[in-house]
């Protein structure tokens, strides 16, 4: 299945981004978390906050952090497998109940000191075809053939 004109998405006061609804959930416990992820083609991993690890019911410093730089300089984030799953978006910017594609056991970076949720290119857009349309403000996404 492809997503087609998946609109772009304004979070606060900021400017409209090429963002999807993801609902994580940790293989474990069953717990879910539901959020507006930026795609960030210039991310090489995935990142949501720590706080986000606890609530799914990871125990954030049970593994060995990986050491990550950014924008906001270095620091480090704890790696743990989550559930993917691309929701749709509802005419309100909402997220909806539909799971467009689902990507199982997928190594999450959760970070203390990453206050957004970002989608980078390792273990998530690397599955996909993107195409970011700035003039209509949309996003695109299919699996390669």
């Amino acid at each position: 299945m492809e997503i087609r004109d998946y609109p772009f998405s304004v979070v606060g006061q900021g400017p409209s981004r090429p963002m999807l609804w993801v609902r994580l959930t940790n293989p474990d416990t069953c717990l879910s978390f539901e959020a507006l992820a930026i795609v960030d083609t210039g991310a090489d991993i995935c990142v949501f906050p720590a706080g986000v690890a606890e609530a799914l019911g990871h125990k954030l410093k049970s593994v060995s952090p990986n050491p990550m730089g950014g924008v906001g300089g270095d620091t480090c984030a704890w790696p743990h497998t989550s559930k993917v799953e691309i929701l749709n978006i509802k005419t309100d910017g909402t997220a909806g109940s539909r799971v467009l594609y689902s990507i199982s056991d997928t190594l999450i970076d959760f970070s203390a000191t990453c206050p957004m949720f970002l989608l980078g290119t390792k273990n998530f857009l690397s599955n996909f075809i993107l195409t970011v349309d700035y003039p209509r403000q949309t996003l695109s996404l299919r699996k390669p053939k």
